[in-house]
């Protein structure tokens, strides 16, 4: 009795050390698709934002300002873990973003308070150019 105990703890202790190696694969492979998605997120908001930016926007603080935020979100979970991006923040701006086009037209203050709601995100202070 004694011997098939142990075999029985020795085969569940294999099957966990595989379902473990299994679950870090896993969310490693997750964490790749999380970062590439965010990645292709912003460079499409960008080009649709520097696309339809009206007279009167500086189209290179929209470009900055999508470059910092897809860099913070290229180093995640650290920079999440230290602070450097907000994810509430951010969602919070693409709400707006959302509420903001729902009429496909950019007006220059809604670009400029959303890009000062994703500069807030990523903890990026300089007031933007007018």
């Amino acid at each position: 009795m004694s011997t098939g105990n142990r075999n029985w703890k020795r085969h569940l202790t294999k099957a966990l050390t595989i379902l473990l190696i299994f679950m870090v694969c896993l969310s490693i492979l997750q964490w790749f698709i999380i970062k590439a998605l965010f990645g292709f997120g912003t460079e499409m908001l960008k080009d649709a934002m520097v696309r339809q930016a009206p007279e009167g926007v500086n189209r290179d603080d929209i470009i900055n300002t999508f470059e910092r935020v897809k860099n913070r979100a290229q180093q995640l979970p650290f920079s999440f873990i230290a602070g450097k991006i907000n994810l509430r923040k951010l969602k919070t701006a693409g709400e707006y973003a959302i509420e903001a086009n729902a009429n496909e037209t950019w007006d220059v203050e809604e670009i400029n308070t959303l890009l000062r709601m994703l500069n807030a995100s990523v903890g990026y202070k300089q007031e933007l150019s007018h």
